[in-house]
């Protein structure tokens, strides 16, 4: 990415690319269809572009959107490397990053936003749900806890007992009652998510915006030391429960397309 030119585009990897227009809005595209699933290197690569634009002068606001009809499913549990790699780095590691970099995101979400992918949507400052849209936080299913800082973005963003349904039941909720419950911000027309989720990006980009990142810090800043916490207690959590007959039993009863029995051991 330059500061010159009206628009530049940069693949930092075949399953990112990065977009920045003259309106000073840059759009992250996750390439990684069907499910768009996430790994280590991929958030890594996020992370360090929302923090490459934020360097610059030319990016103000940015929208996170994905390729194909999911906007994110999670980590893939049948890649071992899926949310750890052998030089002991986390998926956390990065994701913490999101939290902590200064611009407004601004995500378009036209699919399914499911585990970990609604932990993506969360991350981000605003959620632009198209009506295809669907939400879960499907931990509980798979017997294992919730992650990527949900346990303190879901309850900031629907409330408390809201978030404690969601994630004690992992039941999927469809665009509308996302809406109702504040977790989209705002529903799209049909086939016109990315296109409302810039307008959004771009109206915030025509603020000054060395307030708007002053701003954003003011609100946005103190969720950074307690997702950072969140996400330790998380990994902990999950590191143990991934040793458990039920985690074993939710991971195949997904792969066979059934209901899971769990036997709590």
């Amino acid at each position: 990415m330059t500061d010159a030119g009206t628009t530049d585009t940069e693949t930092t990897d075949a399953e990112l690319t990065v977009e920045l227009g003259d309106d000073y809005v840059a759009t992250l595209e996750i390439n990684r269809p069907p499910s768009n699933y996430f790994s280590v290197g991929l958030i890594e690569q996020l992370a360090d572009a929302c923090e490459q634009l934020a360097a610059g002068q030319r990016c103000r606001a940015i929208v996170l959107c994905s390729a194909g009809r999911v906007f994110c499913a999670g980590a893939d549990f049948s890649d071992a490397n899926a949310i750890g790699r052998p030089d002991g780095k986390h998926l956390y590691d990065f994701g913490v990053r999101l939290f902590e970099q200064p611009l407004p995101i601004v995500a378009a979400i036209q699919g399914a936003a499911i585990g970990g992918g609604l932990g993506l949507a969360l991350a981000a400052d605003f959620r632009i749900v198209a009506p295809e849209a669907r939400f879960a936080a499907n931990f509980a299913l798979l017997g294992i806890h919730q992650g990527f800082a949900i346990s303190v973005t879901l309850p900031a963003v629907v409330g408390q007992q809201k978030a404690l349904e969601l994630l004690y039941t992992g039941r999927r909720i469809a665009a509308d009652e996302a809406h109702a419950i504040g977790l989209a911000d705002r529903l799209a027309e049909s086939g016109q998510v990315r296109e409302q989720a810039h307008a959004l990006a771009a109206q915030i980009a025509a603020s000054a915006p060395l307030a708007v990142r002053s701003i954003r810090e003011t609100m946005r800043g103190p969720l950074c030391g307690p997702a950072r916490a969140a996400m330790a207690r998380e990994r902990a959590e999950q590191e143990r429960l991934m040793q458990t007959a039920d985690w074993r039993e939710g991971l195949a009863a997904v792969a066979a397309r059934r209901p899971a029995s769990f036997a709590g051991r």
